[in-house]
């Protein structure tokens, strides 16, 4: 990855993650297609907001953290994008990375994401999976966008042309 190509990682945009073929990724997939989305849109299944350049806040299992993409991600095929807003991008994106970032060393949450696949399960509303993060960062500053709650967002909607712009995608790899 070259250094033009690592300024394009900008703080508080979003990284979609193409699904990696795991069962949890297909079952992703599938939930998301049940959902309406298209299958295009459907195959991202794992969202980070980039904290700037190589980092981002990944809020996986067991606990969310701050990761350089290039060691955790190496190889997988992503999506950057941003979000469509002038004050975004004339700083607000900060605050969005900002909040992001404050979910760093809380519990991953499991029941969270299985209610996303099971909806008789009840989810918590303490801790958060992927999605849903970034969704409750982007609406700290932003409070009404996708008129959705975080804990029904998904990967997916992250897609949305409406909302969403394409920064670049492609196979993350070394610089």
């Amino acid at each position: 990855m070259n250094r033009e190509l690592l300024d394009k990682f900008r703080m508080g945009y979003f990284i979609l993650y193409l699904n990696d073929g795991s069962l949890f990724g297909n079952a992703v997939v599938k939930r998301q297609q049940l959902a309406g989305f298209s299958d295009e849109d459907a195959r991202y299944t794992h969202i980070e907001v980039s904290g700037g350049e190589k980092h981002s806040i990944n809020i996986s299992p067991p606990i969310s953290k701050l990761v350089d993409i290039l060691e955790k991600h190496k190889g997988r095929y992503i999506r950057l994008v941003k979000f469509k807003n002038k004050e975004y991008e004339d700083g607000k994106r900060y605050k969005v990375a900002y909040f992001s970032a404050s979910l760093c060393n809380k519990p991953y949450d499991i029941r969270g994401i299985l209610a996303f696949v099971f909806k008789w399960i009840k989810h918590s509303n303490r801790l958060y999976f992927c999605s849903e993060g970034a969704l409750w960062a982007l609406q700290m500053v932003f409070p009404d966008v996708l008129g959705i709650k975080p804990n029904e967002c998904m990967p997916a909607h992250f897609t949305d042309e409406k909302y969403f712009e394409t920064v670049w995608e492609g196979i993350l790899t070394y610089i």
